[in-house]
């Protein structure tokens, strides 16, 4: 199933293993893919999320994820780097999401950030910004609302495409979509989107979601949440 939700945003209910040969290399991909850990949320939460099935568990995340297939486009960066770094290439910079608020309590369970890689040697590698557990950020982030227990937030979103640095016509791969918060970012920016989803359930909350964002129209100037992109070491 595909949809296209504007001229710039499509998306596809499919395995993205699929598709991987059609997609171009002169693009840039953005993943969060499944780390190979066998992921099972606590049940916790009161977001649209936490109204689902919390034991459904993430799809092929039951064997280790090779990112080999990933590595041929210009731009890449990808999450959960930490539990696949032994089968990334040399070089590229490590990235780090601090998530946690400025002191964390002795029986906080939550893991305080995320490890990231990006084929690009860039000076911007730390994302600090407040997401673990009830203590998130709210701003512009359709009041903390979690539509999908591993979704990334706009403000890592937006971060990611400030860290690679991309000109106004790229396109964005998202092969791991999810419930689309990078779709979102991208809409925002003006940039063109590809994403890519497998589950049903997490395709139709995308869909959803982007068809309401971009029924909105632009708020502001495309690619005005990308300013001091430059930051890129060449």
């Amino acid at each position: 199933m595909t949809d296209r939700i504007t001229d710039r945003i499509e998306i596809v209910n499919a395995d993205c293993y699929t598709l991987l040969d059609a997609w171009p290399s002169d693009a840039a991909l953005v993943a969060d893919p499944p780390y190979g850990i066998g992921y099972m949320h606590s049940g916790g939460g009161n977001g649209v999320g936490a109204r689902r099935n919390h034991s459904k568990p993430i799809h092929g995340d039951d064997r280790p994820f090779d990112p080999a297939p990933f590595l041929r486009f210009r731009w890449v960066l990808m999450w959960g780097a930490d539990h696949y770094r032994a089968r990334l290439p040399e070089g590229g910079t490590m990235l780090t999401w601090d998530k946690s608020p400025a002191a964390a309590g002795p029986n906080d369970s939550f893991v305080n950030g995320e490890m990231g890689w990006t084929n690009l040697r860039v000076k911007r590698n730390v994302c600090r910004y407040l997401w673990k557990g009830i203590a998130c950020t709210k701003v512009g982030e359709e009041n903390g609302v979690r539509y999908q227990m591993t979704m990334k937030p706009q403000g890592v979103c937006v971060w990611c495409l400030r860290t690679l640095a991309l000109p106004a016509e790229t396109l964005v791969i998202d092969p791991f979509m999810g419930s689309g918060s990078l779709g979102v970012a991208c809409h925002r920016a003006g940039l063109q989107y590809l994403g890519v989803e497998i589950d049903p359930e997490h395709y139709a909350t995308a869909k959803a979601r982007l068809q309401r964002e971009t029924a909105q129209g632009l708020l502001c100037m495309p690619n005005a949440d990308l300013d001091g992109r430059r930051e890129r070491k060449v």
